[in-house]
């Protein structure tokens, strides 16, 4: 397998981790804006609520222009985040799936910066005692790939 993925949305859990993220930014944006204008009134009183609402956006404009330049960086954070985690999750799904339809596999590997390596570790190490104790769940090595494999990480 690829050390680089090429698919970035890979389980369906990564939208709902979009969803659940983009709705936390907007209930903080709303309350962040009526907590300003709230505290706007408590200091000046109430006059015109529509007026000083207006100011209040007004006078934050540039922690508003912060925050709309923040969300796309905490996007591009939050989808490279959960890509190294969730391409893990597809990778076990697929070895737990395979091993419950009676194929055998190979250990998991994961990517550099990938996340859950010591799951893969574990998963890895109940692979090789199944395999002891006469399971067949391990694929036999392939001398070619494994050469393949060692002349590129030396190259």
């Amino acid at each position: 397998m690829g050390e680089d993925r090429k698919t970035v949305w890979v389980d369906p859990f990564q939208t709902r981790l979009s969803l659940r993220i983009g709705g936390y930014l907007a209930v903080f944006f709303v309350v962040f804006c009526n907590l300003l204008f709230v505290w706007k009134l408590c200091t000046e009183g109430v006059t015109d609520p529509v007026g000083q609402f207006l100011e209040t956006l007004r006078a934050n404009v540039p922690v508003l222009v912060c925050l709309i330049f923040l969300v796309p960086v905490m996007a591009w954070d939050m989808i490279r985040f959960s890509h190294h985690l969730v391409g893990p999750l597809v990778r076990f799904r697929h070895a737990i799936k395979a091993i419950a339809d009676g194929e055998p596999i190979r250990p998991v590997k994961l990517r550099d910066g990938d996340h859950l390596t010591e799951m893969r570790d574990e998963f890895n190490r109940m692979l090789e005692e199944l395999q002891k104790r006469g399971v067949p769940v391990l694929k036999p090595a392939d001398p070619a790939r494994e050469n393949g494999e060692s002349e590129k990480k030396s190259a």
